[in-house]
């Protein structure tokens, strides 16, 4: 079954002491502790939620430079209900979201991987390894796909290997997920978005949905996270700045090719007396 796995969501539909209580109830108000602390990305404040073990599965972020927006986080077991609760009475637009299906069968990491390995090079799609797979596979391997800075990324990796969970017995347990960062509109359109429709991010992560999931998904693009080179911002600055004095001198030199020729002499004459100079 696939799932969400975490999830974050900003919103100005509720108060931050009942984001709380609605992470509470998420986890049946038992079995967690809280801590307060500072916000993270300019908020004020931060309540936290960890579990038994001391590992943060939540948190609530309020105040600061936010006005009456907050932030609220979750990830693990507890997301599904907390997603459920959330989308059923708080209108609010998803900036991160996990969907992950578990697969417990022997050799299920190979075949998984196969499959991503075949989507990855179809696409061209950067990708990454964790994890020591020549020496010491029984530690876990981890297979990422997509970029850091990508909307879209993707993780295949051994959960029953992984030291909280080696008391199972599960070695053979393996999860996949696609982890989601939608950009501008698309925020609000994730907000509403089942955990198999998560996996229509992309058309990579399209053709691995029905690979290894076996479903069809409609389209869901995450936008872009495009941004300008330094490049690209200082020919904008010039241009801002000087664009009709090079337009006239272009129509002066007879084109806009005579043009880059006059200035790169320019550049070059600089650089001479520079370097004469030096």
């Amino acid at each position: 079954m696939i799932r969400f796995d975490a999830y974050t969501a900003t919103t100005e539909a509720i108060k931050s002491a009942d984001a709380v209580s609605l992470l509470a109830a998420a986890c049946d108000n038992q079995g967690f502790t809280v801590t307060m602390g500072r916000g993270f990305h300019q908020f004020g404040e931060r309540v936290a939620f960890k579990d038994g073990t001391g590992s943060e599965f939540g948190a609530v972020h309020w105040g600061g430079r936010h006005g009456d927006r907050i932030m609220i986080e979750v990830k693990g077991e507890y997301t599904p209900k907390a997603v459920e609760r959330l989308r059923s009475g708080f209108p609010h637009r998803c900036t991160r979201v996990d969907a992950c299906a578990d697969f417990d069968a022997p050799r299920a990491f190979e075949r998984l991987y196969r499959a991503c390995r075949g989507v990855k090079r179809a696409h061209g799609i950067i990708g990454g390894k964790a994890g020591d797979w020549e020496d010491f596979p029984e530690k876990g391997r981890t297979l990422y796909l997509g970029a850091r800075t990508s909307t879209t990324r993707l993780r295949l990796y051994e959960k029953g290997k992984q030291p909280e969970y080696a008391h199972l017995s599960r070695e053979n347990w393996a999860r996949i997920e696609v982890q989601v960062r939608p950009a501008k509109d698309a925020k609000t359109t994730f907000a509403s978005l089942s955990p198999e429709e998560v996996w229509g991010a992309s058309r990579w992560t399209r053709d691995v949905a029905a690979q290894v999931l076996h479903a069809h998904v409609d389209p869901h693009p995450a936008g872009s996270t495009y941004r300008k080179t330094e490049d690209q911002r200082a020919i904008e600055w010039m241009c801002r700045q000087y664009g009709q004095r090079l337009v006239s001198m272009s129509n002066d030199l007879g084109g806009w090719a005579e043009l880059g020729l006059t200035l790169h002499e320019v550049i070059l004459d600089q650089q001479r007396k520079a370097s004469y100079g030096a």
